[in-house]
């Protein structure tokens, strides 16, 4: 009995964890987005390789209790990469996420309407041997935006996370 106690509580305090937060709106100018984050956001730039070009990618996080991290990324791709097609892009991208380990659960197109333009993106759910990812990823010109949660499947599925997801807006 007071295993599950235990256990009962342990899962209480996972699922309350991103909905007991106040989301604020929060604005990137660099980003060109803008959406509804539960707490502080921490932003950090990073090079990185890919093949032989060295891109700049940026990192605006909340970390909360519970392993749990709300998180949106932005790289601008080359020009030459820009012009290939979005499926296989995107396939990229999800398979990076997913690792040798994880596992796809849903992969579902998307459409994001800016004004008069739409861009190509996916809404994906991965399990990890760590938990799970939730991730909206979205090419927009040379820009490839991930919105994500990452922490236990209730959370990731949670009203807080579609509030942080539906929230999410491509600005100019």
């Amino acid at each position: 009995m007071r295993t599950r106690i235990v256990a009962l509580a342990a899962l209480l305090a996972l699922a309350v964890t991103a909905s007991g937060q106040d989301f604020k709106q929060y604005a990137s100018g660099a980003g060109r987005y803008k959406i509804m984050f539960p707490g502080d956001v921490k932003s950090e730039t990073t090079d990185i390789q890919a093949g032989k070009d060295t891109l700049k990618l940026t990192l605006d996080t909340v970390e909360l209790k519970g392993d749990t991290v709300f998180m949106v990324s932005f790289v601008d791709a080359t020009d030459e990469v820009a012009k290939k097609p979005a499926g296989p892009r995107l396939d990229k991208v999800r398979d990076g996420n997913k690792g040798a380990n994880g596992k796809v659960i849903e992969d579902k197109e998307i459409t994001v309407a800016v004004g008069e333009e739409k861009y190509t993106g996916r809404d994906i759910l991965i399990e990890t041997p760590g938990g799970y990812i939730r991730n909206r990823a979205v090419i927009a010109g040379n820009r490839l935006y991930q919105v994500m949660v990452q922490g236990s499947k209730d959370v990731v599925t949670s009203a807080s996370a579609d509030k942080f997801f539906n929230s999410f807006e491509i600005t100019k």
